[in-house]
């Protein structure tokens, strides 16, 4: 079978939960005979834009689209019409028998109807909220949570006014235009998420969340756990005479809430009864004013700020934590580093929200606090740290875990029904 893989970052570059999955599911499907291309952007200032190029990683062949992430009018942000076109370009090049959309953000959704025209099958992971919200994340500016607009997809106050023009929305006020701009981008996804044969996300929260925002009509959708590579380490048994070692992986920026977990250590660092250290993995330079006051905040607590590690090397990273701390103060889906702690036999703890504690078990593998709550989070790492078998029990209690080729199995079923 030949598969087209399409997303909006690649590794190695790009490190998220999104771009590892789909690259995990590429290398598999490749193992197992089939013919796999991965269709990805990069913002490439010295290419002009829709220029591409050939590649590999780790035996996966890739196409790089560059895109310049800039656009002229705010209409383009969701109707990509110059990048859809450009899909349709390669899609009859290529002459997938199935294409599998890990992302539409730099493509557009319009995307999916493109295939259904050639009568190309598509399957589309869910892996964020971009579809309903502007912003991804479904928080409001003041970092609260957002409902996602429910049936009224009213989400005009994140939309980017910046490159609003009052003649491309034939309004009298930029008022008026700004609310149109929200419902239009809602109704855009909406009709074009009809074409999509399978819908798959990783989390039940995600598909409700879309459900709820009217995004998902008569869709097939299939909740599919992401599967995990690499051998499940054997459980720990912590040794409390040394210091609980904490750590931190991912994105570092606000909807992230690495902020939270700072705070957190400052609290500790207060009580010397307390030893516990951080390391935090991930890109310093992506977002400076967010992370200039995390390392004010941090003086004083055994914090390290660590940078980003290169792909592959996250049980070697994990296997220096007795603790995965998850803060995230959005809904996220599955984050990828929950089910990497649990294969390391490290302890995941979460923020009780969305995909993070649906993907664990309170008390049994995991403990989790209140959304944004640093003091609640000092006090659950304070018991881990001293409450004498609680690290024993909950590492001794984690779950059984799909692996890539279960899913990959699961995923053709999709290809081909």
């Amino acid at each position: 079978m030949k598969v087209l893989i399409v997303i909006h970052d690649y590794l190695p570059i790009h490190l998220g939960g999104s771009e590892l999955h789909a690259h995990q599911v590429a290398k598999q499907l490749i193992q197992i005979g089939h013919e796999v291309t991965v269709l990805h952007t990069e913002r490439v200032i010295t290419r002009s834009p829709g220029d591409w190029v050939e590649g590999e990683f780790e035996g996966v062949p890739t196409i790089e689209v560059s895109h310049p992430r800039e656009y002229p009018k705010l209409r383009e942000t969701w109707q990509e019409t110059f990048y859809s076109e450009a899909f349709r370009s390669h899609l009859e090049r290529i002459k997938p028998d199935v294409v599998h959309f890990h992302h539409l953000m730099h493509w557009g959704a319009n995307c999916l109807k493109i295939c259904a025209e050639l009568g190309v099958r598509t399957v589309l992971t869910l892996h964020d909220f971009n579809l309903i919200c502007a912003n991804s994340v479904l928080l409001k500016d003041d970092r609260d949570l957002c409902d996602g607009g429910g049936v009224v997809g009213n989400c005009s106050n994140c939309i980017n006014t910046d490159m609003l023009q009052l003649d491309e929305w034939n309004a009298e006020t930029m008022e008026d235009a700004i609310a149109m701009a929200g419902p239009e981008r809602r109704s855009f996804h909406q009709r074009a998420l009809k074409f999509a044969d399978v819908v798959v996300s990783p989390s039940q929260t995600l598909i409700d969340r879309f459900h709820a925002a009217g995004m998902l009509t008569d869709q097939r959708t299939e909740l599919v756990i992401y599967g995990y590579p690499g051998e499940r380490q054997a459980s720990r048994v912590r040794d409390m005479s040394e210091p609980l070692r904490v750590g931190y992986v991912g994105g570092i920026y606000p909807s992230k809430g690495v902020h939270v977990l700072i705070d957190a250590l400052a609290i500790l660092a207060k009580d010397p009864e307390v030893p516990v250290s951080l390391e935090v993995h991930g890109h310093l330079d992506w977002f400076p004013d967010y992370v200039a006051p995390l390392r004010a905040a941090a003086q004083g607590a055994q914090v390290e700020f660590k940078g980003p590690f290169p792909p592959g090397r996250a049980a070697d990273v994990l296997a220096g934590f007795d603790v995965l701390v998850v803060p995230s103060i959005w809904y996220e889906n599955r984050p990828i580093t929950i089910s990497e702690a649990f294969l390391a036999a490290v302890v995941p703890v979460v923020t009780d929200l969305g995909g993070m504690a649906e993907s664990v078990r309170d008390g049994v593998d995991s403990l989790v606090f209140p959304r944004g709550d640093s003091k609640a989070l000092a006090t659950v790492l304070k018991r881990m740290a001293t409450e004498p078998g609680l690290y024993d029990s909950l590492s001794a209690g984690r779950p059984d875990l799909p692996d890539i080729p279960e899913v990959v199995e699961t995923l053709l079923g999709f290809y081909t029904a």
